[in-house]
């Protein structure tokens, strides 16, 4: 049920936006990371970084790639669709670091995390799309896209920008069944 006052609605935006952002730090770090299964979008650059330069968190990766996104953004999403994208790229990015900071998952079977990390992946994405909001990356670059390819939906250019990241993880670590896992999750979550 929507709140007519505009305060209750934003309350409430701005706590699903941050439930999703919980999940997605959830999902990244209990089935992607441990799992080394390749995740799309600027999070699955920020694993390649991290993995060449294991100094670097992954989160705090991703905030900075964002940033110029966020600049060219705001001409065509207007400010206050970015503002509340940019709570979520930083929220989910400083959830997946503080996570990492605090609890280490142990991996598990590639098949099942690739699943359900999908599936979490899909439901965080869901949540924030439907306050109008995205953790960036890929979710604000296909939106951007959108206006260029009217025909394709959000979550089929988000898949082709993700298994493009995915497959230069592949040419990167030389490692095809974790490519081929993201691949599935990716597809999933879309």
């Amino acid at each position: 049920m929507k709140s007519k006052h505009p305060a209750l609605r934003l309350l409430r935006d701005y706590g699903v936006i941050t439930l999703g952002c919980a999940i997605y730090a959830v999902s990244f770090q209990w089935f992607f990371q441990p799992n080394n299964i390749a995740m799309g979008g600027f999070t699955g650059v920020g694993q390649i970084f991290n993995r060449l330069l294991p100094f670097l968190p992954v989160g705090t990766i991703v905030i900075l790639m964002n940033v110029p996104l966020f600049i060219l953004g705001v001409r065509r999403q207007g400010l206050k669709i970015l503002i509340s994208s940019l709570f979520a790229t930083v929220v989910s990015n400083l959830m997946i670091d503080g996570l990492d900071a605090v609890y280490t998952f142990q991996p598990m079977d590639s098949m099942l995390a690739c699943i359900y990390g999908g599936v979490l992946l899909g439901v965080s994405s869901g949540l924030l799309l439907t306050v109008g909001a995205t953790t960036g990356g890929t979710e604000l670059a296909a939106r951007l896209l959108k206006y260029k390819f009217r025909g394709l939906s959000i979550g089929r250019l988000c898949l082709t920008l993700d298994v493009t990241v995915i497959i230069l993880y592949a040419m990167t670590f030389h490692n095809i069944n974790y490519t081929l896992y993201g691949i599935v999750s990716m597809y999933i979550s879309s």
